[in-house]
């Protein structure tokens, strides 16, 4: 029998055995809500086995965690399962977290469901420390010039590629056990699995956000058949993705960077950046930054420390561009920063909480990534060249978006099963990918380029920043959502919505909210950011893909992670310039 013919035997054994049946899970709601410190949605729990491995007939098997939200409208439609991203964003953390304002985008009919993917939450985690010590030293709209950079492929040469290899190594040695289990293709197959059991009909409906694209593009293009609705938001190019490679992700981030700038301008005085530099245009507020960053630039490249501080300082500007309602807290933030070369630093701040951490994952984001990555280089001359054509896509950050990328193409442990395929398929239902036009890691292009593999399928574009429609909210957009889960009508093809508010709007909204919370009237949430996505969606982030933990997220945990990266951040920079 084959492995395919084996797993559908199985999977309908194991179903007539027994379905999901969602109960309540008290206490793991309350640990949720107290690690996350927001008000989450009450979510029931599940558990379902599948195969360990599906390339194995005499598998063991592994149980998954799954989540559900309820629908508050009846007729309930069905179940919509949703990805969060990362890859290594769990379920537990993200649905509760997200589900009212995913309910906006998908609609009140619906179960909203999730799970906690391989390598991630308690479901075989993906747990790898990074070596510590090493033995070595187009967008129109973007016309304000760039941040300081370093030289990508000096930094690749001299300490980068080296580093690759000795992070591999380290994680072969202590995640070989599992390593090779938590591939996009095996996670495609729990989804399967995971539809059989929810008794809900064949198809598959699904919503897939950041790297949920990706697995997206997965599931389509291995079962293709068995496509029901799906919604596919803030896209990878799939190409990219596979090959480990990301090339394209970072094409729209320095515009999405010139938004901030712009915005900060035209907020004045709600903007601290503006009131610290007083500048007379855009381009003042740039020129501050580079002041600032110039010194650390400049010995960026003298070693890995060296360059691990550049990265760490420059990186903390990319997690708050996924949410515009976090630009606020980020121009407060650069207003340390630029402070830091001339006062003293302020004390990092203390995020640290008494709640347990659910997701067990370190790394995640990694471990996943990696191990579906198809280019595998034995030398560096072999990947120079994409590190070549990756340093020519932002003038602002490509200097620190790939660097964790480079682990890939030297990983030692690949998926037991790996797609090798073209992403081009006819599915049951036509998907639906929607993209913004100034998203900072996943650019509009990705959305095209993963479309037009996939008949009949179309992109509906939004002109808002940020992150995917969570970050951006659009009611045009969220009617076309709705519209399509319902009878799976799609939008004509070139529609483009407009975001519910704009940057200044928003801007102003969540100053004006600070001020409210600050005078003693907060509900308890966060006001300057939306509630929490997984750690990991840029490529050059390295954290394990947990909840609101860090990039991308909006909770007052997410902002308190922020708050210490960046206090950190400006720690290094004083120190920098103690030492000048």
């Amino acid at each position: 029998m084959t492995t395919t013919k084996f797993a559908a035997a199985a999977a309908l054994i194991r179903v007539a055995i027994a379905a999901l049946d969602f109960s309540p899970c008290a206490q793991l709601n309350t640990a949720i809500a107290r690690e996350l410190a927001i008000d989450i949605a009450t979510f029931e729990c599940a558990n379902l086995s599948v195969p360990l491995d599906y390339t194995d007939d005499a598998s063991d098997e592994l149980e998954l965690s799954l989540f559900r939200v309820a629908a508050t409208e009846e007729p309930v439609l069905g179940n919509v399962l949703i990805n969060f991203g990362g890859p290594g964003g769990t379920g537990a953390e993200n649905l509760p977290a997200w589900a009212d304002k995913l309910r906006d985008i998908i609609g009140p009919q619906w179960n909203l469901v999730s799970w906690d993917p391989r390598g991630t939450g308690k479901t075989i985690p993906f747990q790898c420390t990074p070596p510590v010590g090493f033995s070595s030293t187009t967008n129109t709209k973007r016309d304000l010039g760039s941040l300081v950079s370093t030289n990508v492929t000096e930094t690749f040469l001299n300490v980068g590629w080296e580093y690759a290899g000795q992070f591999a190594d380290a994680c072969l040695e202590q995640a070989n056990e599992t390593g090779s289990l938590i591939g996009s293709a095996f996670v495609a197959r729990d989804v399967m699995e995971i539809v059989d059991a929810l008794d809900d009909g064949e198809l598959l409906n699904y919503y897939g956000w950041s790297y949920g694209t990706a697995l997206g593009s997965y599931i389509a293009a291995m079962f293709p058949e068995r496509v029901g609705r799906m919604v596919l938001d803030g896209n990878l190019n799939p190409h990219d993705y596979q090959s480990g490679t990301y090339v394209d992700a970072a094409a729209d981030i320095d515009s999405a960077f010139d938004g901030f700038l712009t915005t900060c301008f035209e907020a004045q005085e709600d903007c601290s950046f503006y009131s610290l530099v007083q500048p007379n245009t855009t381009g003042d507020l740039l020129t501050a930054m580079n002041t600032a960053l110039a010194p650390l630039a400049k010995v960026a490249n003298t070693g890995l420390q060296a360059y691990l501080t550049w990265l760490t300082v420059k990186n903390s500007a990319i997690q708050p561009l996924y949410f515009p309602r976090q630009w606020p807290q980020l121009a407060d933030e650069i207003t340390l920063l630029v402070n830091a070369t001339t006062t003293t630093p302020p004390t990092t701040p203390n995020v640290t909480s008494n709640a347990t951490r659910y997701d067990e994952a370190e790394n995640a984001v990694i471990g996943i990534r990696a191990s579906d990555a198809t280019f595998q280089a034995n030398l560096s001359r072999e990947y120079l060249p994409i590190v070549e054509q990756s340093a020519q896509v932002s003038d602002s950050f490509s200097d620190v978006f790939y660097f964790s990328l480079w682990a890939s193409a030297r990983w030692r442990m690949p998926a037991k099963e790996r797609y090798w395929g073209d992403f081009r398929e006819t599915t049951n239902t036509p998907i639906l990918y929607v993209n913004g036009q100034y998203d900072p890691v996943t650019p509009i292009v990705g959305a095209y380029n993963a479309s037009s593999g996939f008949a009949g399928s179309v992109v509906l574009a939004h002109s808002g920043y940020g992150h995917g429609l969570l970050a951006s909210p659009s009611r045009c957009a969220a009617e076309f959502v709705q519209q399509y889960f319902k009878d799976a009508t799609l939008p004509a093809n070139g529609t483009v919505c407009e975001p519910d508010a704009s940057l200044l709007e928003t801007w102003e909204a969540v100053v004006k909210a600070s001020s409210t919370t600050s005078n003693g009237s907060s509900n308890g949430t966060s006001s300057s950011s939306g509630p929490g996505q997984s750690s990991s969606g840029s490529p050059g982030q390295t954290s394990s893909g947990s909840a609101p933990a860090q990039t991308g997220s909006g909770a007052s945990v997410a902002s308190g992670a922020f708050a210490a990266t960046i206090g950190s951040a400006v720690m290094l920079v004083c120190l920098v310039f103690a030492s000048l």
